[in-house]
């Protein structure tokens, strides 16, 4: 089996690695895993895979193999090639693609646009123009919120609608942008394709084995990470008010949970769209409350959406002119909820309780919401 994976050296990326590895090895299947990564100044593609294999936060099942024999079932593709050598070409073809690279930006700032666009659909339509003579399947990971601003109960399917998706910033737009153009390519060229869609990604939590851990705090850590510090720098907590829908949740998925779905998933023939994402979303207000509980920021309210909005304090004003604008479309909008019908009948959603949720925060706080950049 040979397989291509874009964004190893990301958040989701890593972890599909880290599960393809596993599989070749425990099925003992004669595997090559191909890995589109970049030199970052210094340090080669190969150190930056290398530490991946060899950290304290490598599975224990990887890193007691050893880096020398995880390298087996890998290597390295230089993505600045001009065209793939025939010799090269030789040796992916037949492979599946698995394109898990993104740029992750809810950023509604419109001198930002652009480069959000590049950075996902620019990019997408090149790697895919590039690789498509050659492999056997496009799996493109993409992002549930790619459904925009919707209410009520969402289907897998986001391409067959009889009414027009609502995008909530330039991220939502390119992703879907994005699907479009791989489900029209791969039909004119008759190669099978998937678009697989995580929700928000939290801490791993299918093991005991580093549980909770995240190598990068996004969207909702985001928000703990604003109050954590500003509860340290702090001795008079201003009061912050919270523009939510008080029925709105967020929904958030293991990290692990993600990768396993994806793995267990891209082979399938039958599954073309499949959103992996909780079956209940997290109650937004109780979320915000357990959050600032855990932080230590207690003098903030919740209030109901308003386009008239003057700021009171210098923190208010602080969150609303950094992640608060970006967050809060996603905090005023709309209650829904995902079909996981076809999703829990291929693994079991872990539940997503008050504890646990609490322990992903508590566990980016414990390491002081440092992100590991490989």
């Amino acid at each position: 089996m040979k397989i291509i994976l874009t964004g190893a050296t990301g958040v989701l990326g890593s972890h599909i690695m880290y599960d393809i590895l596993e599989n070749f090895i425990t099925n003992n299947i004669e595997g090559k895993l191909f890995l589109i990564t970049r030199n970052k100044g210094k340090v080669t593609a190969k150190e930056r895979i290398n530490e991946l294999l060899s950290s304290n936060y490598t599975p224990k099942f990887l890193l007691d193999k050893g880096v020398d024999k995880l390298n087996q079932y890998l290597e390295i593709i230089d993505t600045d090639l001009a065209a793939l050598q025939d010799s090269f070409s030789e040796k992916i073809k037949g492979a599946y693609f698995i394109h898990s690279a993104g740029y992750v930006n809810l950023s509604t700032d419109e001198n930002q646009k652009d480069k959000i666009f590049n950075e996902n659909a620019a990019i997408t339509k090149a790697i895919f123009k590039m690789f498509s003579p050659f492999i056997k399947k496009f799996i493109y990971i993409s992002t549930a919120f790619s459904s925009g601003a919707r209410k009520g109960l969402i289907g897998n399917d986001f391409h067959n609608l009889d009414f027009k998706l609502e995008h909530r910033n330039a991220y939502e737009n390119a992703k879907f942008h994005s699907e479009e153009f791989v489900i029209q390519q791969c039909k004119e060229l008759n190669l099978p394709y998937q678009i697989l869609r995580p929700s928000v990604i939290g801490g791993k939590m299918l093991s005991n084995e580093n549980r909770y851990f995240i190598p990068k705090y996004m969207v909702f850590y985001l928000m703990a990470k604003f109050f954590h510090f500003t509860a340290q720098r702090k001795d008079q907590q201003e009061n912050v008010r919270f523009a939510i829908s008080e029925e709105t949740g967020l929904n958030i998925i293991p990290v692990d949970y993600v990768a396993k779905v994806i793995v267990n998933t891209f082979e399938r023939e039958d599954i073309q769209q499949l959103n992996i994402v909780h079956n209940e979303s997290f109650n937004l207000v109780k979320g915000l409350q357990l959050i600032m509980k855990e932080v230590g920021y207690s003098n903030f309210s919740v209030i109901q959406n308003t386009l008239d909005f003057d700021y009171k304090n210098t923190i208010e004003k602080l969150y609303y002119e950094s992640i608060g604008k970006h967050l809060k479309p996603y905090l005023t909008s709309a209650a829904n909820e995902y079909d996981t019908t076809l999703l829990n009948s291929i693994l079991e959603i872990p539940k997503l309780d008050a504890e646990s949720f609490t322990n992903m925060i508590r566990y980016a706080r414990l390491q002081n919401f440092k992100d590991i950049n490989v």
